[in-house]
């Protein structure tokens, strides 16, 4: 393994969690120096992505103080599934949310043990499910009636009772849930956390969804699971939010959460296991203010010493712990200019980081050892053969960028590397590196061309067509 020791000494300034200016003298999110960072990218070359594991330990942490004793933490592992940030959070003392055989297999891999593992989303298939049972994995989240037959049958080949979470649709949320923003294609964005700050902040959901049961029906698919011997329903799970800078707006969503829960607890259906989802998000630019954690966690306690039933809680958090903490690196390989309108071209693109909805987001960045006014603005585009492959436009830049310098991204730790064109126009993908306590280590090679056709095939086995692989 290739490391690297950096003696640069860590200031007391990394104390500060607020970014006003990347060129002033105020912390960069990933906790890194410019320096650092440039260094990296020197050893390592471009495109890479680069992750603190320092800063992933300090985000955990503050959860870990702040939220409520009865809350267990789980990683989303699709926010980034690297096996060393995974080992790392699973060394912490996270649990794991995953939605795949794959990210059931990272989990274990990494240290993760089958009893902290939920197992969430839709479209979950009969040897998926299966896989789950056999590892004794400790949580699978229903969607439907139809799904809770399937693994009740499962459940019961293996000899297993399985503990269970209901998804349910909430009638009521607040209006900048996810799937609401969604028909605004802004689920996600850096521009979501306008909204007045108040718990009064709800409103009927308008649209249908895939993700679990109608909360007007809730009661009679609850009885439908509960009469299956081989399933032992714990609760509910309730996923609205995602990305909120506003604490009041996700209580709000919670606070929902919890009387749902106690209406069913009202009705006889005994429940004592709250799945709140994620939510808590990151600023992508350096005037927003961060989730407030402590205050969050403080009225949540409120909320829960007063309530009526007691419950254990969990959330699933992506990119709260990682994403601050990543960054991705890029190379300018050419400039030119288009009916008045500057280009930055970049030897990435949208097959290595690509944020559909959330592009804003790419203007949180810099072009290392450039540190003058950021006075030209101009468009972001990536290698790739198509007009799709636009990384960003408007962004501001120094007016003597030159070709050969190098930008970074900030706040690409969770869905960057996971979330990408990876096999468009078969370009390697980036390498991934990480810093942990002064030494840089390569914790993914590049890809090599070769990798595109493992498991391909032609249609013949004859001697003239596999010399041609």
């Amino acid at each position: 393994m290739t490391t690297k020791n950096y003696s640069a000494t860590r200031k007391s300034k990394h104390n500060s969690m607020k970014n006003t200016n990347l060129n002033g003298d105020r912390v960069r999110p990933i906790l890194l120096s410019q320096q650092e960072i440039k260094t990296a990218s020197e050893q390592y070359g471009t495109p890479l992505y680069l992750y603190n594991l320092n800063k992933i330990g300090r985000q955990y942490t503050k959860l870990r103080d702040y939220l409520p004793p009865n809350f267990s933490i789980l990683y989303t592992l699709k926010a980034n599934s690297n096996l060393t940030i995974c080992h790392t959070l699973a060394q912490l003392g996270c649990g794991a949310d995953i939605s795949s055989t794959g990210e059931l297999k990272a989990a274990l891999k990494t240290g993760f043990s089958a009893p902290q593992i939920v197992f969430t989303g839709p479209g979950k298939t009969n040897s998926e499910l299966a896989a789950a049972i056999e590892v004794g994995i400790g949580i699978i989240v229903l969607e439907s009636v139809n799904e809770a037959r399937r693994l009740n049958n499962l459940a019961q080949k293996y000899g297993k009772k399985q503990d269970v979470l209901i998804r349910i649709n909430p009638l009521y949320r607040t209006n900048q849930s996810c799937e609401i923003r969604e028909k605004a294609s802004s689920c996600g964005s850096d521009d979501i956390n306008s909204g007045e700050p108040s718990l009064k902040s709800q409103t009927i959901a308008s649209s249908s969804s895939k993700f679990g049961v109608d909360e007007n029906r809730a009661i009679e698919e609850i009885a439908a699971i509960d009469s299956l011997s081989n399933l032992n329903l714990k609760g509910i799970h309730i996923f609205t939010e995602s990305n909120v800078l506003d604490y009041n707006q996700l209580l709000a969503s919670w606070t929902n959460t919890i009387s749902i829960a106690n209406r069913i607890n009202d009705q006889g259906y005994h429940i004592s296991l709250l799945d709140f989802g994620g939510g808590v998000g990151i600023p992508y630019n350096s005037i927003d203010n961060e989730f407030d954690v402590e205050s969050f966690g403080k009225e949540l306690q409120r909320i829960f010493e007063n309530n009526p039933y007691p419950y254990h809680c969990i959330v699933e958090i992506g990119r709260y712990m990682v994403g601050e903490a990543g960054c991705y690196m890029s190379e300018v390989v050419d400039i030119k200019e288009s009916l008045g309108q500057k280009f930055i071209i970049l030897d990435g693109g949208v097959h290595q980081l690509l944020r559909l909805s959330m592009k804003p987001a790419s203007k949180y960045m810099e072009v290392l050892g450039r540190n003058g006014n950021y006075t030209q603005k101009a468009t972001l585009g990536g290698k790739l053969p198509t007009p799709l492959d636009i990384m960003v436009e408007d962004v501001m830049l120094p007016e003597d960028i030159e070709i050969g310098d190098r930008l970074v991204i900030y706040n690409c730790g969770a869905y960057g590397f996971n979330h990408s064109l990876t096999n468009f126009s078969l370009h390697n993908y980036p390498a991934e590196v990480a810093y942990s306590d002064g030494t840089i280590q390569l914790i993914r090679s590049s890809g090599q061309v070769k990798d595109f056709f493992v498991n391909q095939k032609f249609p013949t086995d004859s001697e003239d067509a596999k010399k041609h692989i």
